[in-house]
């Protein structure tokens, strides 16, 4: 078993630079230069490491520029942008989830989820409590 590559999109019209972290120490952190205007940068094969942070610098006309950068305690999640976010420090890096409409049976939209996101934690249901009479 092992995790999808990451993959980072850069939407900005800015060159971009950073890191990808991994959990584990066993696993190598991941140093990327994507292009501006939509280009994508794929990872290599990351085996069964879990995602802790990607980060991500922009060269732009004013200097560089460091992007809000994406955390998690750890995460098998792949997909990442590079987004203007005008409301914050300017830019962030965070994950691609998208809602798709679809049409209906009556062919009225639709709103579809997208897919959890994956996890390496097992699934467990809380205990009951038991009640004695």
């Amino acid at each position: 078993m092992s995790y999808p590559k990451v993959t980072i999109v850069n939407s900005t019209p800015y060159v971009a630079r950073g890191q990808v972290d991994y959990l584990s120490l066993f696993c190598s952190d991941d140093g990327y230069t994507v292009s501006a205007n939509g280009a994508t940068w794929t990872g290599p094969d990351r085996g069964v490491c879990l995602v802790k942070r990607v980060s991500a610098t922009l060269n732009t006309p004013q200097g560089n520029v460091e992007a809000e950068a994406y955390t998690s305690s750890g995460t098998a999640y792949s997909q990442y942008a590079i987004i203007y976010q005008p409301n914050g420090n300017g830019f962030a890096v965070t994950r691609v989830v998208s809602k798709v409409l679809e049409t209906g049976p009556t062919n009225e939209a639709v709103s579809v989820e997208p897919e959890a996101e994956p996890t390496a934690e097992p699934q467990c249901r809380p205990l009951e409590q038991a009640t004695s009479k």
